[in-house]
């Protein structure tokens, strides 16, 4: 092979891997810019929706609701497309007779010799406190609760979680779902530690609890984590969330929030008012910490 064939190869394999590397800087530029925008949409997007109700919104009387088929629940039915026309046929109109969908929040302090105690979610808390959430739904369906250090962080999936409910998020009607319950004592040997124990100042000023209750399984979200992905002495499970997943579900949602007040004083109540897309809520509390 005589010199100039030699040269000619040469140049072609390091134009190839110029080619290949400018590429890949590409692709890692896209990536880093996705990352950016999910950030810049998170802060923007999970946060509390709710806003007061004008007037207080009657959850045990039964509505007429529209039944809204969604990609993210597990019941979805792909739109059918007629043979003949290739034209896709509109869906019929499913209507149902139920209350509108509403989630009661209670925060609850674990005093020192375990017992509980209600406190005001809107208060301001030091990351030594221990805490409990209780949750009830006013009708049978699925209930997913993801914990954030900020917005745009992962987000730790505390229910479904074994320690509640076997495992399972399908939650029954006027329940109360403490959260964490039942630890087993040959692990957490003192009650006050079947708590939630709240993250660092310097790691996180602010936590985002983000509340789902839907009609219908979601497809991102796991529906039962019996003896897996569980991390018992940290009283959660493992199981890792996107920022993007939670952002595409409210994105989805056509949910109308409300508060108002529930069963006790400082119990906050949110309603779905919107029934013509009353398939889920999805609702962030924001816990505030003091500098300690």
């Amino acid at each position: 092979m005589n010199q100039k064939a030699i040269f000619g190869k040469i140049s072609l394999t390091v134009l190839s891997a110029l080619l290949l590397f400018l590429s890949g800087a590409e692709n890692a530029s896209a990536q880093m810019d996705e990352v950016v925008i999910v950030k810049q949409k998170a802060r923007a997007t999970i946060r509390p929706k709710a806003k007061p109700a004008p007037r207080k919104v009657d959850v045990v009387r039964k509505v007429s609701i529209v039944r809204v088929e969604k990609k993210s629940r597990k019941n979805y039915k792909k739109p059918v497309i007629s043979s003949r026309s290739k034209v896709m046929r509109k869906q019929s109109v499913s209507r149902l007779e139920v209350q509108l969908l509403a989630l009661q929040l209670r925060l609850m302090m674990v005093n020192r010799d375990g017992s509980e105690s209600e406190v005001n979610p809107l208060a301001t808390f030091t990351p030594n406190d221990r805490l409990r959430l209780s949750v009830k739904a006013n009708q049978r369906g699925f209930l997913y609760i993801i914990r954030q250090k900020s917005p745009e962080e992962e987000g730790e999936i505390i229910f479904p979680t074994t320690l509640v409910n076997g495992g399972k998020n399908l939650v029954s009607a006027n329940y109360e779902y403490v959260i964490p319950n039942y630890c087993p004592k040959d692990i957490i040997p003192n009650l006050r530690d079947c708590a939630l124990t709240l993250f660092p100042y310097n790691e996180s000023p602010q936590e985002f609890f983000t509340l789902i209750f839907t009609r219908d399984q979601l497809v991102d979200l796991p529906d039962d984590v019996n003896n897996t992905r569980v991390n018992i002495k940290n009283l959660m499970t493992a199981g890792k969330l996107k920022p993007k997943i939670l952002i595409d579900l409210i994105e989805d949602s056509n949910q109308d929030l409300v508060s108002q007040t529930g069963d006790t004083a400082f119990a906050v109540r949110i309603v779905n008012q919107n029934p013509n897309d009353n398939e889920e809520i999805i609702e962030t509390f924001v816990l505030n910490k003091l500098k300690k």
